[in-house]
Order: C-alpha cells, then structure tokens, then sequence
C-alpha cells in the first residue's frame, strides 16, 4: 500500500491497541462457515438518534431492511459518536486495518484516495445505472477524484440558509426577509435599537465561519469560476476582490454590533439558543438545523421562524439563490476487497441505506437526501422542515471550502476568521495570509 508521510506519521502515533471492526477483509467466511458472507460496518449513525435525526433514522432503517433480505449475510456493525469515529477511522487508516464499509468526509477523500485506502466505484455503479443515475447532481462530487467514483453520499444539502423570526422582522418593518445588504444593515440597525441581535453567530469550534459564512458569502461576490480558478491553481487568488468583499461583510456586521459580541467563544449549539431566547433575530446554519428548531425551539419562535438566504449583491457574479451545499460524507468500501459476491454485497447494503428507499424516509423525516427522493409525503414535516427542503431544493449548489480546500488553507481560514470577527485585523490581513497559505501549498513538491 503507497503511503504519504502524512500517513507514515499516522501509523507511528495511532496504529497501537486498535480492535472492532478492523481488519476484516481478507476473508469472507466466519465460524468455518464457507459460504457465510460477513461485512464489517462502522459509521456514526446511532439507534438513540431514530426519529431524532433524519440521517441516523434512514440509513439505520435501510440497514435493518438489508438485515432482514439478506438473512444469510451478517454485518457486523460498530455504531460510534463524530468525534470517537474521527479518531479511530483515522487510526485505523494509518494501520491499514479498515473495516470492509466504513464513512469518510468529503475532507478526507484525497487522503484516502492517494493512499490506497478506498476501492474505486465506478465498475460496480455500471452494473446499477438505475440506482448510481438517482443522485442529486453534484452530489458524487467531493466522493470523486481523476474522474472516479470513491464514496457514495448519504445527505446533501446548504450548509447555509437563515432561520429568522419573522415577527420580529415584521416588527422591524420588514413583511420579508430583506433583500439587499443595504436592507439587511437597516434591519440591523433597527434591532440594534430594540437591543436585539440581526444574527447570533458561534465559531468556538473554529470550522462555523467557513462552512455556513464564507463559503457562501464569497460565491455572491464571485460566482463558482473563481473557486475552481483556485482549486485548478489557474490564476484566481484569495486576494481578489471578491473574496475580500465577501468577508468584508462579515465583518461589517461584527463592528456595526450585529453580532454577538461573544462570537468567537460560544459554540453553534450555544449560537442556536440565543436565537431560542429572543435575543438575536436570525441565525445562519445548514439544513440540519431545521429539526433542531422544530425539536428544541419553544413554541412561539417555532411557528414564527421561516428559512431564507443571504441576498444578492450589486454587481456580484453569483447566482442570487445559491448556497453552499452538496454532500459532505461519504460510504466508501475498503480497497482490499476483490470482486464477487461479497463487493456485491455490499454495493447492495449501500444501495439500501443510502438509495431511493432510505433517500424517501429521510425526506419525510426531515432531511435532504443526496438520492432524488421524488414525490414524497410532506404532510408530517413541520412548516420550518419542509421551508428548509423547499430552499435546499432551490438553492444553486456551490463548493464547501472546507470540503474541498486543502488543509492547510482551512486551517489558517478557521484561524485567522477569528480576528476579522474580533476587530484585530482586517480583512485584507486576513486575505493575505491566507494567500500566503495557498502559495505554500501550491509550491509543494
């Protein structure tokens, strides 16, 4: 297996005390049984989040009816918390002792793909036009590299809409969600003067700005051409205009006192509840928080909230409706794996957790399925679920920076963001050391 020193100095600080799921696929048969298929499974869906969570809820289901079809086939299957799964993956990676199935990030997939640790897809979805044609467009593509197939996604959709209190807007004098930032600004103001923040903002984690914020805001500024003019190392830098416009937003709304000023030291969860509370108007988050709302929210937010996006810009090259979005996790099947039956046995329990059936329940529930679910019942989705699907289903999709960046680049992002939104450095401050960072990384050997 090729290995990058990134992945050498895995192994030295993470391949000790591994068990579970590892280290499970050179062999196809369990208790001398030789015709008994075994698939080890890990992922981060837990039983404790069924009809909690609309990812957990479809793709637990789809297990449990691949189980039930398929009663000749055991999947033995670890079920583990975000954090812990990072950890042990990523450790398990660096032993070469991955699990047959196992979930990789959109972040990880070049890693992963570099050093051989994924099986590439595209021979098995051949076989299965139907199922590999039902994905959302755009979806396959952070599970894709040289033009192959790596992982197939479960969820999509933004990683930025606004859920806003539309009472408090109209009280504002505001019947809609504004629709120019001259407009947003004058409703900040005019909150301000009721002691209300325009949005509650939580980077603590350091990972919120660039994912529901920046990503966004920047696609406004510059359309999709100058994100991939970056990702193709064709010219575009994070100098241009655009990009320091579109943060130049941001921090505009910090300094005009729109914002918490706790914006760096409380987390998103923490951010969510000041919105519960009354004490901003509006957030910014993905479609994932939409449960969250209907779930958590008291009950006069709940009704009152509704979902937007952030307005266009005069003279920006962006789609007026897109959001960053698309899939960020992936199902991948581990690279030692051989064709025959057991690759098509699971080819069919990815089908069954993340295909048309699973992709249906999940839209019902409340998610935004990378599979097209079609047609499906919405009469059980609360108002704030189903405004969520409705502008996901609008929205233009465009890149996830911290999806698609390298490492390096989102880290000095995630960073630096920080003193922007506190005051301590400026937004070309903040370009330029980005722009440094992406130097660096494009002058690597």
């Amino acid at each position: 297996m090729k290995r990058t020193p990134v992945m050498l100095a895995l192994i030295l600080a993470l391949s000790s005390g591994l068990t579970a799921c590892g280290g499970s696929t050179d062999s196809e048969t369990m208790s001398g049984d030789e015709d008994q298929i075994t698939i080890t499974l890990m992922h981060r869906y837990q039983k404790s989040n069924i009809g909690k969570s609309p990812e957990d809820t479809a793709v637990l289901d789809g297990l449990e009816r691949f189980r039930k079809d398929y009663p000749d086939i055991e999947v033995i299957e670890e079920q583990l918390q975000n954090e812990d799964y990072s950890i042990k993956a990523q450790a398990l990676a660096a032993a070469d002792d991955m699990p047959d199935v196992f979930i990789v990030p959109g972040s990880w997939m070049t890693n992963f793909v570099n050093n051989e640790i994924v099986l590439p897809l595209d021979t098995e979805l051949e076989k299965r036009p139907e199922w590999r044609d039902g994905y959302r467009p755009g979806t396959l593509d952070a599970g894709t590299r040289n033009g192959q197939v790596y992982g197939i996604p479960i969820a999509a959709g933004p990683t930025h809409l606004i859920y806003y209190n539309a009472e408090l807007f109209a009280e504002a004098g505001y019947t809609e969600f504004p629709s120019s930032w001259d407009e947003l600004m004058e409703a900040g103001g005019r909150l301000a003067d009721k002691g209300i923040n325009l949005f509650s903002y939580g980077d603590k984690s350091k990972g919120y700005a660039i994912s529901s914020w920046i990503s966004a805001l920047t696609d406004r500024f510059t359309g999709p051409e100058w994100t991939e003019s970056i990702l193709a190392k064709g010219g575009a830098k994070f100098t241009d205009n655009g990009f320091v416009e579109a943060v130049t937003v941001m921090s505009d709304l910090a300094s005009a006192g729109y914002l918490n000023k706790d914006l760096n030291s409380i987390d998103t969860e923490t951010m969510v509840n000041y919105y519960f509370e009354g004490r901003s108007a509006a957030f910014v988050s993905g479609i994932w928080s939409a449960m969250n709302v209907v779930n958590n929210a008291p009950s006069h937010i709940k009704e009152t909230t509704r979902v937007a996006v952030f307005p266009g810009v005069e003279g920006g090259l962006g789609h007026s409706l897109s959001s960053s979005g698309g899939a960020g996790v992936y199902y991948s099947i581990n690279s030692k794996v051989e064709a025959g039956e057991k690759l098509d046995a699971m080819m069919t329990l990815l089908e069954y957790m993340t295909g048309a059936t699973s992709a249906k329940l999940m839209a019902e529930v409340g998610g935004f399925p990378a599979y097209d679910p079609g047609t499906f019942d919405t009469s059980k989705l609360h108002p704030v679920a189903l405004a969520a699907y409705e502008a996901s289903a609008a929205a233009e999709a465009t890149k996830i920076f911290d999806l698609w960046f390298d490492a390096s680049i989102v880290e000095v992002i995630n960073t630096e963001i920080q003193g922007v939104m506190a005051g301590s450095i400026t937004p070309m401050d903040f370009a330029e050391r980005t722009q440094r960072a992406y130097e660096t990384y494009l002058n690597k050997p």
